[in-house]
């Protein structure tokens, strides 16, 4: 009797769990419109092709393009975006400054920010870097890795010839080009047009092992008063994302070409950008919250929010997508 019990619940709760998958799969049962932000960067082209999967369930997206991540983020504060992907750095700013309209429901990928250096000049060990001139954009995502990596293998980042590079990744390449700087803290595609060029390479010194800060690249969010609205809208938006990226995944050179087409650059360039990039939905809070910490810690926030940035993260959308349980997508990681 017991076991025809158990086997009861089970069926139940499996039954329930496929009563809902289809539920979320349903169409809107009328059109929205959705504004989202895209910037030109490897692991987020594949986003290029969620309005065709968000249209399955009635949702019409209007893509407004960003050169800047702070720009994207500035916008989404404001509503005039409803969603969009930025670094995983920049909730933790806005709430910094005050902002409390910005959640987080999905991370991207690890990857994609890289270190170049010139060719022939390798950097094998972290304690090279106290002859090296290094040209970094400070608030980066890649800059955070980069020095917190420092600290973590014995460097003082405070003694390094550090020079903050205003604009995008291109002046970084100048720069090493011109002997400015011997080292770029920097990301895709930047360092894989210097690599296909010919005048550069990745050290051998990886800034994305990082234990603080981690590898991700990343986070998808929506903007809280949309979320609070259109609550179904965006879990249906966040299952056509993991349909998304599990398509790009498996279909690796159209994920390449959709870079390369919206982007503007060579195919070879494009190739050398995905290659170092993994895509993942998973949402590492716990190292989020490490890099609110890092933050304040280094004077880049005048407040530690590290306590409170957990309220402007929610795992409910991505753990309905995948079936799988807030420890299970990267609560704890």
């Amino acid at each position: 009797m017991k076991r025809a019990v158990v086997a009861a619940a089970v069926l139940l709760t499996a039954t329930s769990a496929l009563a809902q998958g289809d539920a979320i799969r349903k169409p809107l049962p009328t059109s929205l419109k959705v504004k989202m932000g895209m910037t030109n960067v490897p692991a987020l082209s594949p986003l290029w092709l969620l309005p065709d999967y968000a249209g399955k369930y009635n949702i019409q997206i209007e893509n407004v393009m960003f050169q800047r991540f702070a720009d994207a983020r500035t916008a989404l504060a404001s509503g005039d975006l409803d969603i969009t992907a930025f670094g995983p750095q920049d909730i933790t700013l806005a709430v910094a400054q005050g902002a409390k309209s910005l959640v987080g429901v999905a991370g991207v990928g690890s990857g994609n920010d890289c270190l170049i250096v010139r060719k022939g000049d390798d950097v094998k060990d972290w304690k090279q870097l106290a002859d090296k001139k290094i040209g970094i954009g400070a608030g980066s995502i890649s800059w955070l890795k980069f020095a917190a990596s420092v600290t973590e293998n014995g460097g003082d980042y405070g003694k390094l010839k550090i020079t903050n590079i205003v604009g995008g990744g291109a002046n970084y390449l100048k720069a090493l080009q011109g002997k400015e700087i011997d080292l770029a803290v920097v990301w895709q595609p930047f360092c894989a047009q210097a690599i296909v060029d010919g005048y550069g390479q990745y050290p051998t010194i990886d800034h994305n092992r990082s234990k603080a800060v981690g590898g991700l690249i990343s986070v998808l969010a929506v903007n809280r008063g949309f979320m609070e609205k259109n609550h179904d809208a965006v879990q249906r938006l966040v299952v056509a994302y993991i349909d998304v990226l599990q398509y790009a995944q498996a279909n690796p050179q159209r994920w390449l070409k959709i870079y390369a087409e919206k982007a503007g650059l060579p195919e070879a360039i494009a190739a050398e950008s995905i290659r170092i990039t993994k895509l993942d939905a998973t949402l590492p809070l716990a190292s989020i919250t490490r890099i609110s910490k890092f933050l304040s810690d280094n004077g880049v926030i005048t407040r530690d929010v590290s306590g409170e940035i957990a309220q402007h993260y929610t795992f409910e959308f991505l753990a309905k997508a995948t079936g799988k349980s807030p420890a299970e997508l990267g609560q704890n990681q």
